[in-house]
């Protein structure tokens, strides 16, 4: 066999690495748009507690970090900052795991909608960039409800807020559609 056809350890060494590194930046880019896509979900659609949230995002991103962990010190590296493995790794997949609670919630659900009528407790001007909301009750529990369709003028002129909803995969209700009542 020829010297060209033989693989030098170093150039396989090399195209692993470049595999690696291309794997973490497309593991990278995703947990940065699950990150935002659960930021949106949270804030504009589904009804859940920031609690609950903070306990998947942090529960999700420690376990899959501790399998790493395990599993990097018993085959590979024996020395591992624990600060910095389970820093990175916990952001990186409690982002992912928490767009896929909501995506799941979202997408597995029944299709059954219903409609709460409520009185709309306080209304506040958009500031800067942000849109104008609104805060009311939704069974029980007070929620800010964004309002795009309206300047914080024409608001004004509203008492009461239909919403359209349906119970989500997990239990937590989704904001399908918000109208304003005189």
């Amino acid at each position: 066999m020829s010297r060209r056809n033989k693989k030098t350890p170093l150039k396989s060494r090399k195209r692993d690495e470049s595999k690696i590194m291309i794997l973490k930046l497309f593991i990278g880019a995703i947990a940065f748009f699950s990150f935002f896509y659960s930021l949106r979900e949270f804030n504009n659609f589904t009804i859940i507690s920031f609690k609950l949230l903070i306990i998947i995002f942090f529960l999700s991103g420690i376990l899959i970090s501790s399998i790493f962990y395990i599993f990097r010190t018993t085959k590979a590296e024996k020395h591992l900052s624990l600060y910095n493995f389970f820093a990175l790794k916990t952001l990186t997949y409690g982002s992912i795991f928490c767009a896929i609670f909501f995506l799941t919630n979202d997408y597995f659900s029944n299709d059954k909608e219903y409609i709460i009528n409520s009185f709309i407790f306080e209304k506040h001007k958009a500031y800067r960039n942000s849109p104008n909301y609104i805060i009311t009750q939704i069974k029980g529990v007070e929620r800010e409800i964004n309002i795009h369709d309206y300047n914080f003028e024409e608001l004004q002129n509203f008492n009461n807020v239909e919403i359209k909803m349906k119970n989500g995969f997990w239990g937590f209700q989704i904001i399908k559609e918000v109208k304003l009542k005189k």
